[in-house]
């Protein structure tokens, strides 16, 4: 079995590293940073990239043919060892000190494999397969204050709800635009979904569960759901390549106004 250095096979979805990188580095800007809590999100960064080298010795990747890493196998199994070494190496340190965390990557683990199911049946586009690894990413939030504290704070928790709100409901906006855009039912269930993450907020925040300014972090999606289900009941065509900067947009708003929701003192 041959192994030698050469490119490194990333996985290829844009929409899965914004879903990958957004929660923790908030998590940094708006929680604080924390030694233990870098090292775990370096770590939490490494064992995602591990995913491409694995897609190639595989053959399939958990995102179906379509957004398959690509690289030769020799420097696939390279790479596969070392992202590895490097998730171990720094997640270790914060494993040792918070054992919980083996909890949370288990599951995350756990959700990762599912969408790996759902891609051996060629399911991997649907709203099920997308909520799923929506849900998996999400655990850099908890991940990040884990490793940074004794636990989970509220505020963590809070960012947590704030990002699978936000990605989660990226998956019906995108679906809305494209696979989805003849159908005015799925339209109206996209925005009731909007509206219910954002009402989840303000109730979070009128009981003191979450920041008082948290449920503006939510209001800009709703408002794009609203103009995406609008586009799509004019019947054009969507331009994919704009979806995608759209949501690349809307993602750059969530993070500062979720930062500023956390950093605000009330």
């Amino acid at each position: 079995m041959q192994v030698r250095w050469g490119r490194p096979p990333l996985p290829r979805e844009h929409g899965a590293w914004a879903m990958l990188l957004t929660p923790p580095v908030v998590a940094l800007m708006a929680l604080g940073p924390d030694v233990g809590g870098v090292h775990a999100m370096l770590g939490w960064f490494s064992a995602y990239a591990a995913r491409g080298p694995l897609e190639v010795l595989l053959g399939w990747g958990a995102s179906g043919r379509a957004g398959m890493a690509q690289g030769e196998p020799e420097a696939a199994r390279f790479w596969l060892v070392a992202f590895a070494l490097l998730a171990a190496l720094f997640l270790t340190p914060s494993i040792l000190r918070q054992p919980q965390l083996l909890l949370l990557l288990a599951v995350a683990l756990a959700l990762a494999l599912s969408v790996f199911w759902f891609a051996q049946h060629g399911e991997q586009r649907s709203l099920v397969a997308g909520l799923i690894a929506v849900t998996g990413l999400m655990a850099g939030a908890p991940l990040y204050d884990l490793a940074a504290s004794a636990g989970v704070t509220p505020r963590g928790w809070a960012l947590t709800y704030a990002c699978f709100a936000f990605f989660a409901g990226s998956v019906f906006r995108v679906k809305t635009m494209a696979r989805e855009r003849r159908h005015s039912a799925f339209h109206g269930i996209s925005v009731a979904v909007h509206l219910a993450f954002l009402a989840g907020a303000v109730a979070g925040s009128a009981l003191g569960w979450f920041p008082a300014l948290l449920p503006l972090a939510v209001l800009p999606p709703l408002v794009w759901a609203v103009v995406c289900a609008w586009r799509a009941r004019q019947g054009r065509a969507a331009n994919l390549n704009r979806v995608g900067m759209s949501e690349v947009y809307l993602t750059i708003c969530f993070a500062a106004l979720a930062v500023l929701a956390l950093r605000m003192p009330f």
